[in-house]
């Protein structure tokens, strides 16, 4: 009778409803005055059959059926509330990582595919989110699974990567990583498409007989590329950065060979040939999935062994689908190679991965995230070509560096160790990025005990840290 008179009041049998935590705080109210009024009944009809039959009855207790209802009704209202057992989904996950995610338990669906954005953290300027995909119906997310267009609102920096998946549950665990101020707790991910069935081709033989093929060539005719006008979509490469930077590009002309790779459908070299005294390779993705799939070049000795050759590639050109242009038709790959000669004892060969299916829809959650007040603060100054007076937060997702002109340092100039009160140390073995204007980052890749920090070291200068 309790139920149903709840039940009344809020609906609880549908999903849909959103419950906060004043909704609970009600339900549980009504419930236990209805509990009272009932047990109150119940005793009261229980003394006068006492005074009727001048007998005594044990007395009957009702709270257990109400303590067993109330858990009924708190339990389904936590999950509509968003409460989810992380422990047990993220088990490859630490102990201390998982404590410091906040649950989220927001889903989307579409094409027959649930995301479910489990839970996330963020402190002041990096937010990581765990997200589920599971196929409902086909078997389009594996072990292979690579997100390919994805946006996740705040931050200039993103990353999504596959950390986990369960064959058995046809499900995949994704990590975004965002980097950039936050300014609002509103956080969206989106997913719009993804690639899976990898298949992976390493050390693949060409088995192409460059010198013979350059020999034939009567004379190499290049085009001219403006990085400020023509559609550029992606450089590579040890010097990418001084590529892109140049006013003009020279690459070769366009679809002049036609030299297909055995065992690799989706491109062809089309063009080959030594371009401002540096070997130019080309190729022409062209299936449908060439877009998508990718890979590179190398060189190893007749005996097998990798040739450190400097190599840069740029990709250009585009294709228009549906009214959207899409850059990246060629692909073009630069040795550092000038003559046939070089090439004798040399054989071409390549890392590629091409994937079965790419699939598209829309999943979407929008959910609140704040930040985590756990963290230690301090100042340094740093002095390099000039003084630098720096703030710095040890969160538990890493160590902020932040003041004007942080973003002119140079992160490889940075040296840093923390150190906790038991004094151990911890020292980073990658370095800072800069991810926003006046502001670097190191992401720690497990969590930092923020209580257990003392003290941090950096570029040989100690700095103290205190709650803030």
């Amino acid at each position: 009778m309790v139920a149903e008179e709840i039940e009344e009041v809020i609906p609880i049998s549908n999903p849909g409803d959103h419950f906060t935590e004043q909704n609970l705080t009600h339900i549980k109210k009504l419930f236990y005055e209805k509990a009272r009024l009932e047990a109150n009944s119940q005793r009261n009809s229980q003394k006068n059959s006492t005074q009727l039959y001048k007998r005594r009855i044990p007395k009957i207790i009702y709270i257990p059926i109400a303590a067993i209802l109330s858990l009924t009704i708190v339990t389904g209202a936590a999950a509509a509330m968003g409460v989810i057992d992380l422990s047990s989904i993220l088990q490859f996950l630490s102990g201390d990582r998982i404590n410091i995610l906040r649950p989220v338990n927001k889903t989307s669906e579409d094409q027959g595919i649930r995301m479910q954005t489990l839970g996330a953290v963020r402190d002041g300027s990096t937010t990581e989110i765990y997200v589920a995909l599971k196929d409902l119906t086909e078997d389009r997310v594996n072990a292979s699974l690579d997100v390919y267009d994805f946006h996740v609102s705040g931050g200039r920096s993103h990353n999504a990567k596959l950390v986990q998946y369960d064959p058995d549950e046809k499900t995949a665990i994704i990590r975004f990583l965002v980097q950039g101020k936050r300014l609002s707790n509103r956080m969206s991910v989106q997913i719009s498409s993804f690639l899976s069935g990898a298949n992976k081709e390493e050390n693949y033989d060409s088995g192409l007989n460059l010198s013979e093929l350059l020999s034939k060539k009567q004379q190499t005719e290049y085009d001219t590329l403006d990085p400020l006008k023509d559609w550029i979509s992606g450089w590579g490469g040890e010097s990418a950065l001084e590529l892109s930077e140049q006013e003009f590009i020279h690459v070769l002309r366009q679809d002049q060979t036609h030299i297909k790779l055995p065992g690799i459908n989706w491109m062809y070299i089309s063009n080959i040939g030594f371009v401002d005294g540096k070997l130019h390779i080309q190729i022409n993705p062209d299936d449908e999935m060439g877009r998508y799939n990718h890979g590179y070049f190398f060189f190893t000795d007749d005996q097998g062994n990798k040739q450190d050759i400097p190599m840069n590639s740029v990709s250009y050109g585009s294709y228009i689908i549906g009214g959207t242009r899409y850059g990246g038709d060629y692909e073009e790959y630069i040795f550092d190679i000038s003559d046939i000669s070089q090439l004798n004892k040399l054989q071409l060969k390549g890392d590629f991965t091409s994937y079965d299916q790419f699939v598209t829809g829309n999943w979407e959650t929008t959910f609140d995230l704040k930040k985590d007040s756990l963290s230690k603060t301090g100042t340094a100054t740093l002095t390099l070509d000039e003084e630098i007076r720096t703030d710095i937060v040890v969160s538990s997702l890493g160590v902020t560096l932040m003041g004007k002109g942080v973003n002119q340092i140079t992160p490889e100039n940075l040296h840093m160790e923390l150190y906790l009160n038991d004094g151990t140390s911890i020292h980073p073995k990658s370095g800072f990025l800069n991810i926003d204007d006046n502001l670097m980052k190191w992401i720690s890749p497990q969590t930092i005990p923020v209580n257990e920090v003392n003290y941090l070291m950096l570029n040989g200068q100690k700095v103290l840290l205190q709650d803030p």
